[in-house]
């Protein structure tokens, strides 16, 4: 038995990449990826009947230097992007919403990107439904909103709409 695995270590490095492989789909975390790529290369090894003790160096040769060199790249690479960069509820203010029904103080709703939300009018004043807002904030599930500013075409005049 010892020494068909000797004579097909080969079978050990194909399992080990699999192995690593799959362990980092669970991880994501690009270290068992640069072992699989150890193992890789000690399978290559292996294939064109390298001795056990080239094999195990390749592994360890490929792997650290994968480990040095490569996933310190990668990883800037998957986590480029500016840290001022304003995502989900952050990237919310100054953004229009419409107004679904009545807003005040204490209730309303009001819809964005096809996602209705509670809302409260951040003045006080009433925004009545159908008008566009603006919202000034984000509270928990709530937008705080302010009317926003409508041009009435035919009369020429600018101004918060009718009801407000």
């Amino acid at each position: 038995m010892i020494e068909w695995v000797g004579d097909n270590l080969w079978v050990l490095w194909l399992s080990l990449a699999v192995v690593f492989a799959v362990v980092e789909t669970m991880v994501l975390d690009l270290v068992f990826l640069m072992l699989a790529a150890g193992s890789a290369a000690a399978l290559a090894t292996a294939l064109v009947g390298g001795e056990a003790w080239l094999q195990i160096v390749m592994f360890a040769g490929v792997s650290l230097l994968m480990l040095a060199a490569v996933r310190p790249t990668a990883l800037r690479q998957l986590r480029k992007g500016s840290a001022d960069q304003l995502t989900n509820v952050d990237s919310m203010p100054g953004r229009t919403v419409v107004v679904l029904e009545d807003t005040g103080s204490t209730a309303g709703l009001a819809k964005i990107d096809g996602e209705t939300w509670t809302a409260r009018s951040a003045t006080g004043v009433t925004i009545p439904a159908g008008n566009e807002a603006e919202i000034d904030e984000v509270d928990g599930a709530t937008l705080i909103i302010h009317p926003k500013a409508a041009i009435d075409w035919d009369s020429g005049t600018a101004g918060l709409p009718e009801g407000t």
